[in-house]
């Protein structure tokens, strides 16, 4: 049961992931396809908090929550599943801690960047 459990866990940890991503490229793409929601000030500061966090998290060292849980729940059960497999080479990267320290401060740069150059909608409607 708790093998079903895990798999849900990575399922809501992998579309977190894509939302963080996908938005790094849909922001300015849809800005200039004149798409609203990219321009939705709760969109981007949700985007750019989960960035933050993961930022934060690289440099105390700390492991995401979900990873936890997940590994939790596997309870060192060795993956079976196929889909599962992908989806771990897809997120888990083996790399330095100092370079994911990089790659999420360069991450958090172009956000910025992207706040300023492709502006959010910050008036309440």
């Amino acid at each position: 049961m708790n093998i079903i459990f895990s798999e849900i866990v990575l399922l809501v940890h992998f579309c977190i992931f894509l939302f963080i991503l996908l938005s790094f490229f849909l922001i300015p793409i849809g800005y200039h396809q004149k798409w609203k929601w990219v321009k939705n000030r709760y969109y981007r500061s949700i985007h750019i908090i989960l960035m933050g966090i993961i930022f934060i998290e690289t440099i105390l060292g700390f492991m995401c929550p979900l990873t936890i849980l997940e590994n939790f729940l596997r309870n060192d059960t060795k993956v079976n599943n196929k889909f599962t497999e992908i989806i771990h080479l897809i997120m888990y990267w083996d790399l330095p801690s100092y370079q994911f320290i990089i790659l999420y401060l360069l991450s958090i740069l172009y956000l910025v960047f992207l706040w300023f150059f492709f502006k959010p909608n910050l008036k309440k409607n």
